[in-house]
């Protein structure tokens, strides 16, 4: 009986730890997946604020039907924009060429692509300027913009070369149609997308830190969980052979024990029953194998038989007790 229930107690708090372990990697995957989801997250929130910002100056730049700038060794016409006023002449003599929406946001892409790292492209499935040509992963946005969808990203490569790419449909304005209604293209239509790519080689820098901090935080905590099971179960299973013990004593307390019929005294566990000293007196034996403890006093018949005078009296007064009640 001990050796079963203090190995169904071991089996217990095996079944804890493995409990607390797999509880652990649970929390640790689910932490770690949404550490992944948040900073990707973050990223889109930066492409969609990216977008929003060139969409904002192509709006501005279409609304007020293109700006001018000087023609300089760096800085040429747009050859494909077919406008009559493309180039101007100034009044002293300078030349002007216009900027119109598709040529600015190539222009904002290369500044920025050198000062930050962030790159800009418009791209179309028919587009006027080779250069605006979509490649296979931008044509299959495109094309999922048509069904509904409202943006498309990916990351690509790993490390420090890692890139975020975004995409969303770039729709036609009323201040767009003089130079798309010629290709059939009404206000509202995707005629392509505008696609952003930058760096993602901070956020995964940012990943692994957190993904660190939580290996550190649940190796501690399942560390000092299993430490607290071991040390409790163990106490637990010394207190149940403890227990088992004290009920091993019990038990043979109930059981058949060699008893003088004289002296009351018991023999001890297979002693020699001719030995004197084999025999212990029945308070002893008690005492040994359990808590009890004894006090001494005398039942009315041995005190009749050893102490006559005192049993007279205490008969007596015990009489008198009796009349008065």
């Amino acid at each position: 009986m001990k050796l079963d229930t203090t190995k169904q107690a071991r089996n217990y708090i095996i079944i804890l730890h493995i409990f607390l372990v797999t509880v652990t990697a649970l929390s640790l995957g689910i932490n770690l997946g949404q550490t992944r989801k948040q900073y990707e997250e973050l990223a889109i929130v930066t492409g969609r604020t990216f977008f929003q910002s060139i969409i904002f100056v192509r709006r501005w730049n279409s609304e007020h039907g293109g700006v001018y700038a000087p023609i300089t060794e760096k800085f040429k016409p747009n050859l494909y924009l077919t406008d009559p006023l493309r180039d101007l002449t100034a009044t002293n003599g300078i030349k002007l060429t216009k900027i119109n929406p598709a040529y600015m946001t190539r222009l904002i892409s290369e500044l920025s692509k050198q000062d930050q790292g962030v790159q800009f492209r418009v791209e179309s499935l028919k587009p006027i300027n080779p250069v605006n040509k979509a490649d296979e992963w931008e044509k299959d946005a495109i094309k999922k913009f048509g069904n509904g969808i409202s943006e498309a990203f990916d990351v690509v490569g790993d490390r420090e070369s890692a890139s975020f790419r975004y995409i969303a449909p770039l729709k036609t304005e009323q201040s767009c149609m003089p130079c798309h209604a010629k290709e059939g293209y009404k206000v509202g239509d995707i005629v392509g997308g505008i696609s952003i790519t930058f760096s993602y080689a901070p956020f995964q820098k940012a990943i692994t830190m957190h993904k660190r901090q939580i290996y550190l935080v649940h190796a501690v905590f399942l560390s000092t969980g299993l430490m607290i099971i071991y040390f409790l179960g163990k106490k637990l299973v010394t207190r149940i052979g403890q227990l088992q013990e004290s009920l091993l004593r019990i038990k043979k307390l109930e059981g058949l024990l060699p008893i003088c019929y004289s002296c009351k005294k018991i023999r001890k566990e297979e002693a020699d029953e001719w030995d004197q000293k084999s025999w212990i007196p029945l308070e002893k034996y008690i005492t040994d194998r359990t808590d009890a403890e004894f006090t001494h006093g005398l039942c009315p018949i041995c005190l009749k038989k050893l102490y006559p005078k005192f049993y007279s009296e205490y008969e007596k007064k015990d009489s008198e007790l009796h009349k008065k009640s």
